[in-house]
């Protein structure tokens, strides 16, 4: 598992990077547009734990810029649980551009009902368009269990419609 996650990681990201940047070559952002909201108020520990069963204690979070995606990972005894989230940008990058830009590539992908706007599962797990954010939920790329996967992407879309929700 430790070794085709970082890999399909990296195509995630690279395919991304690529969506990253303006006709001129410059990083598309902008200081307009929704608040920024972090991974881990998506799924906090307690939401880790609850849906795996795992003692995670707090996120690793990384972040890859030029794309606007901010990775939380919960980690522990071969325990697993990760969650990207990619916001808004300017000048066509947005997080829906990007999500079927990856999208794309998996034309065949599974879905699964009631998760977000829109959704497709292919490396690193289930990948979810909600409300104008691009968010993937991985349990690890030898965890097959769709209903578990689910879960963590009811939970993650439902957590960050409180942070989307107009006052």
């Amino acid at each position: 598992m430790k070794k085709n996650f970082p890999l399909a990681t990296c195509i995630v990201l690279f395919i991304g990077m690529i969506c990253g940047f303006d006709s001129n070559g410059k990083l598309a952002f902008g200081a307009d547009g929704p608040k920024l909201i972090e991974p881990a108020m998506i799924i906090t520990v307690e939401d880790a734990r609850a849906l795996t069963g795992a003692g995670f204690g707090e996120c690793t979070v990384t972040e890859q810029a030029a794309v606007g995606l901010k990775l939380c990972v919960y980690e522990k005894d071969g325990a697993f649980l990760q969650l990207g989230l990619t916001q808004t940008k300017q000048n066509g990058n947005t997080p829906e551009s990007i999500y079927n830009s990856i999208k794309g590539a998996f034309k065949d992908a599974a879905k699964i009902e009631g998760v977000g706007d829109d959704n497709f599962v292919a490396p690193p797990g289930l990948h979810i368009l909600k409300d104008g954010y691009y968010m993937t939920v991985s349990l690890g790329l030898l965890n097959k269990d769709r209903e578990k996967l689910k879960a963590v992407g009811i939970k993650a879309v439902s957590n960050l419609s409180k942070y989307t929700q107009k006052k």
